[in-house]
């Protein structure tokens, strides 16, 4: 009897012992489990803040780029002022050289004091209007350098490389405008007419560029204009998948027949415009490029017209499309 009692006791003692080691190892499952739990939490909760630090970053860049546009745009309102007086100026000193120009030629040979004093002005007169010709050329050039400044429409690359050579062109005129700022009571007529020829010579070396830059500012604008247009005819088409409409079929085939010919005659001012490598050929080259220019804006025009009666059909059958096209600006 005692020899069953001590193998009871011992049976106790090892299924107490192997109970006990059944808890230490759901316990330490469960601590397994919480450390796994905890760690996905801090990787969970370090994603969220890289997330969050993204999109913050994000938004700083979108609010920067949205401040310097709005500051660029209201400095094109000064410039556009600035240009629009330079130029009133400029007529105003032009209309006295050309009354002047008459008695300046009657007394050039003369001697008497009268004469003496009507070149005298006549000389002071052209300076001023040549000083003024080169501010009228430098407010010009500023105001395209802020528009450009302004655009949504221009890579960041593209409105880089455009202000870079307007710069140039800007310090060009400034070094042309200190030569003439050097007129004085002695100067000869022929050092006028070199002064007056820099200027012209000035003017005409960086007209090409002025005239591209200003044209690929225009020029990007209606590129965005395309693409937009573009991903509004992909919305289309997918809402009228879902219809069985034969009118709204035609309208959409319309609707890209435009975009594809403005997308084309974009391309053939493009070409035009980036030809243009002298003064000579910029004339002809830029008339060229307007008139394309101009095609492609008519046929954007026309498209407009199509879409709004693609979205009237498209309400009338309970569908819609949205027109915020953020991606497609550059």
């Amino acid at each position: 009897m005692k020899e069953i009692f001590v193998f009871f006791v011992i049976s106790l003692f090892v299924l107490s012992t192997i109970a006990i080691a059944e808890d230490d190892n759901e316990a330490s499952d469960d601590s397994s489990d919480s450390n796994r739990e905890r760690t996905a939490n801090r990787e969970r909760t370090q994603v969220s803040e890289e997330a969050k630090k993204k999109m913050l970053e994000e938004y700083n860049l979108r609010r920067k780029a949205t401040q310097d546009v709005k500051q660029a745009r209201l400095e094109l309102v000064k410039a556009r002022q600035k240009y629009k007086d330079v130029k009133e100026l400029y007529r105003d000193k032009k209309q006295e050289v050309s009354q002047l120009r008459a008695q300046y030629e009657e007394c050039k040979l003369s001697e008497t004091e009268t004469c003496k004093l009507r070149v005298k002005n006549t000389k002071s007169k052209v300076k001023e209007h040549l000083i003024n010709s080169a501010d009228l050329i430098i407010s010009r050039l500023e105001e395209l350098k802020t528009k450009i400044q302004s655009s949504t429409d221009l890579t960041e690359e593209e409105a880089t490389e455009l202000i870079q050579k307007i710069d140039e062109q800007i310090a060009k005129i400034q070094e042309a405008k200190s030569t003439l700022e050097n007129i004085n009571e002695e100067t000869s007529r022929e050092e006028i007419k070199e002064a007056s020829k820099t200027i012209k010579e000035a003017w005409q070396e960086i007209k090409s560029n002025y005239h591209k830059a200003r044209l690929k500012h225009f020029g990007a604008r209606l590129r965005t204009l395309i693409e937009k247009a573009e991903i509004l005819g992909e919305r289309a088409e997918e809402k009228a998948s879902e219809l069985n409409s034969e009118e709204l079929n035609s309208l959409i085939q319309e609707y890209n027949v435009h975009v594809e010919a403005a997308k084309e005659q974009y391309g053939l001012a493009k070409e035009k415009w980036e030809q243009a490598t002298t003064p000579t050929e910029t004339d002809k080259m830029v008339r060229e490029a307007q008139q394309y220019i101009k095609e492609t804006n008519n046929h954007l025009k026309e498209a407009r017209m199509v879409l709004k009666k693609i979205i009237t059909i498209l309400r009338e059958n309970k569908s819609e499309i949205s027109l915020e096209v953020e991606e497609a600006s550059e």
